[in-house]
């Protein structure tokens, strides 16, 4: 470990830099936005409720696994489905900062409930028409000219009579008005874990570090047991890496012609695209 890295090891021993590394550097909300996928849910605000544990240089072992079948001939055909696994004998990535981060949030349900339903006959609902043009501006009306177009070739329509030879329904969906979101209402009330895996890597080698961060979520994601979840959506990535580097090294024609600033938004952007974070100290 350089300099560097020891120094920015040991600055995590400070609460006062690992909050505001999470909530001002690298921002609640992108951590949230980078593990969850919400569905039923809108999170309308977030906090940091603490982290719950911080481990450093935490390994990350490698098994390997091996699947197959063995075939016997004589004395009596035989066949054998045979899974091997060699715990930690794979490959060895190391995660520098493990941070076990709890976030406390307001959410708002976006699930829709119907309140009424109606079915009409769908020639009734066009009306009179006399050529197929007529009939698909009617139908451009009720829905989007794909659904027009499928609607067409799903059911072979080629002449009026193949319209109204073929009955159809028109339904109507009327959602109800969903409830006024309480923020003091403890229904709303919402936990999440992050998984903040952090790497330092003292020189500005970008494909050399975005290769080891994601070799290491790889070998997490397969390997450990992680303690994230979400009622009313998935989650994207249960492990976030961020990846550090020193500004120092993020100066002009450091990467080509960019600029300092140019370097060191172009390396964030990049990591934000695998969903990872880069961070500059």
């Amino acid at each position: 470990m350089s300099a560097f890295g020891d120094q920015v090891l040991l600055q995590f021993q400070q609460d006062a830099f690992t909050t505001d590394l999470l909530e001002s550097q690298l921002g609640l909300q992108s951590l949230l936005d980078t593990v969850y996928r919400p569905e039923d849910i809108t999170v309308v605000q977030i906090t940091l409720a603490g982290v719950l544990r911080k481990e450093w240089a935490m390994p990350a072992f490698e098994t390997i696994r091996s699947s197959g079948t063995d075939e016997t001939i004589l004395p009596a055909a035989a066949r054998t489905k045979v899974d091997r696994a060699w715990a930690r004998r794979g490959r060895l990535a190391w995660v520098d900062v493990y941070l076990d981060v709890l976030l406390a949030g307001k959410a708002k349900s976006t699930v829709t409930k119907i309140e009424s339903i109606t079915a009409i006959d769908l020639l009734a609902k066009v009306g009179p028409v006399a050529t197929l043009a007529a009939l698909r501006a009617q139908l451009g009306l009720l829905y989007p000219a794909s659904v027009v177009d499928g609607f067409f070739k799903a059911f072979r329509i080629r002449t009026i009579e193949d319209f109204t030879g073929k009955p159809a329904l028109f339904l109507q969906f009327i959602a109800a008005q969903p409830p006024v979101f309480n923020p003091a209402d403890p229904a709303n009330d919402r936990t999440f874990r992050v998984n903040v895996c952090v790497q330092i890597q003292p020189e500005l080698k970008v494909g050399e570090a975005l290769q080891a961060a994601k070799l290491c979520r790889s070998i997490l994601e397969n390997e450990r047991q992680h303690a994230v979840g979400i009622e009313g959506g998935d989650v994207a990535t249960p492990y976030v890496l961020v990846v550090v580097f020193p500004v120092s090294v993020a100066v002009d024609n450091a990467i080509g012609s960019l600029t300092g600033a140019e370097v060191r938004a172009s390396v964030k952007q990049l990591f934000k695209t695998e969903r990872m974070f880069a961070h500059f100290v």
